[in-house]
């Protein structure tokens, strides 16, 4: 970010139980961390993130997805070994942002990569 010359302070925390108050950010953007957490600490992050997110606020997650290619279904065989990824591998994400209660829940585009598909879904809370 310095480089880049971009204010941004970085601070550590946990998805399930984020060191902000209540309606503080316009967007949060989630990479890659879904796909690691249990079916329960996704369902908190979700919450966490609609709560600190204030109404009209965008929440972004770019994450595995359901396979959507041969490649990627071959995949999928394989890292449901891995039980976190499952629900991401089912489709159930959108599910767990429409229950916390975002609108407006779509995936804007997906890409399939050596590692399976990358999906990018989004959510609005309601002003």
């Amino acid at each position: 970010a310095s480089r880049a010359g971009v204010d941004i302070d970085f601070v550590l925390g946990n998805a399930v139980a984020l060191p902000y108050p209540d309606e503080s950010f316009d967007r949060v953007l989630s990479s890659l961390v879904f796909s690691l957490l249990s079916t329960g600490h996704k369902q908190l992050a979700v919450r966490e993130t609609f709560r600190v997110l204030r109404g009209g606020g965008e929440f972004h997650i770019a994450d595995f997805g359901p396979p959507h290619t041969l490649w990627g279904r071959l995949l999928a065989s394989r890292m449901r070994r891995f039980p976190p990824i499952s629900d991401n591998l089912d489709g159930r994400l959108p599910a767990m942002l429409r229950e916390a209660g975002f609108e407006s829940v779509a995936q804007a585009a997906r890409f399939a990569t050596l590692l399976g598909t990358i999906s990018i879904l989004s959510g609005r809370k309601p002003n």
